[in-house]
């Protein structure tokens, strides 16, 4: 008994039914295969206008039934003109096959030098861009001078806006980098040649560091950490801040050496959580008792606004005496005055000025000095 069995349509995913007896098991349903049969349509051979049995898919569809093609005819076929489109009847056998038709394969352009049309083939490799009297009146402007390194002459055109100096071999020459040594290559005509290659300077690219005294972030730039190698000095501790305290504290620390008849010494500390301050404790040497705290205040108002150092009692909170910035110089504010950290007593009376002065004959450096006023 014959028997019928379900298939799936290999284009819809449908099902359809087929008969185990059938010689060929379709693999579409109708309705797919209708669709299928209808993409198929005749088109007439473009040599002898049979007709050819093409697909509607089919991104290449033939236009040249088989025995045409096997002809001598077949030989022949037609393509688009490059310029304007139109049809190009032409053989496979040429050697040479165009793609302009002969109207199209010349065109007119304005010489480069005179601006007058020339006229131009469409399939030159490098068409010229002038006539060839303007390029031989534009090659006459071409002259010789002297390589300002090497003395042999280069050739120069006078239309040109910057005139070189020296041959292209002549415009580098090679340094000594200050970093690593290595060499450094340097054009003749810069007016600031570098010193150091790119990648040896990125290894001094501008760093955040801690100051010790405030425990602030500040930034050490470049020019700074390589002053530093080349003299063999230590990098910075203390912010720009509190390396201008710096003159301040240690006058106000001098002037309390006049006070006490004993040896001090002093410890900076940071006090507060949200808002910490920088606090210098002074205390005996000896002892390690507290004798005086120094802190850091800004004073002053609009324009007249400058920091001052101010000694507190600690017992009693009372300040002992401040000091603030001076000038020593021409009238103490004439061209490029000194300078000075002057403390005073509480009723204003100046007490010390502290300045830095400089000692050594072999290995001088400055220091700062304390006297009385």
């Amino acid at each position: 008994m014959s028997s019928w069995s379900a298939r799936t349509c290999s284009n819809c995913y449908s099902e359809f039914f087929v008969h185990e007896d059938w010689d060929r098991i379709p693999d579409l349903c109708k309705s797919c295969r209708e669709e299928q049969a209808a993409k198929w349509y005749e088109v007439p051979c473009r040599m002898c206008r049979t007709a050819i049995r093409v697909n509607q898919d089919w991104d290449h569809p033939p236009t040249i039934c088989p025995s045409c093609k096997a002809s001598e005819d077949a030989k022949w076929y037609e393509k688009s003109c490059r310029q304007c489109g139109g049809s190009i009847r032409v053989n496979r056998d040429w050697d040479n096959i165009p793609d302009y038709h002969k109207e199209c394969l010349h065109y007119s352009v304005s010489c480069a030098i005179c601006r007058l049309p020339m006229e131009i083939r469409r399939d030159w490799e490098n068409p010229p861009k002038a006539h060839k009297e303007c390029r031989d009146r534009e090659a006459a402007k071409w002259f010789e001078r002297d390589c300002k390194h090497c003395g042999k002459a280069m050739k120069l055109n006078r239309d040109w806006n910057n005139l070189p100096e020296y041959h292209k071999e002549c415009e580098v020459y090679f340094v000594q980098c200050e970093i690593c040594n290595r060499d450094l290559k340097v054009h003749r005509g810069w007016s600031n040649p570098p010193r150091s290659h790119k990648e040896c300077l990125a290894q001094f690219k501008p760093k955040d560091v801690y100051c010790i005294d405030c425990n602030k972030l500040f930034t050490i730039k470049t020019g700074t950490q390589l002053k530093c190698r080349q003299q063999g000095w230590d990098l910075p501790r203390r912010c720009q801040e509190c390396r201008d305290d710096r003159l301040l504290i240690t006058g106000a620390i001098e002037a309390l050496r006049d006070t006490y008849p004993f040896a001090l010494r002093a410890e900076i500390t940071q006090r507060g959580f949200f808002f910490p301050e920088k606090v210098v404790v002074v205390k005996g040497k000896k002892s390690g008792e507290v004798v005086a705290e120094v802190k850091m205040d800004v004073k002053g108002f609009l324009i007249d606004v400058h920091r001052v150092a101010e000694v507190f009692d600690p017992a009693t909170g009372n300040r002992i005496s401040y000091t603030r910035e001076g000038r020593e110089g021409l009238l103490e504010s004439g061209f490029n005055p000194r300078r000075t950290a002057d403390t005073y007593a509480n009723d204003g009376t100046k007490t010390h000025r502290t300045k830095m002065e400089r000692e050594g004959i072999i290995n001088p450096h400055f220091v700062p000095k304390t006297r009385k006023q």
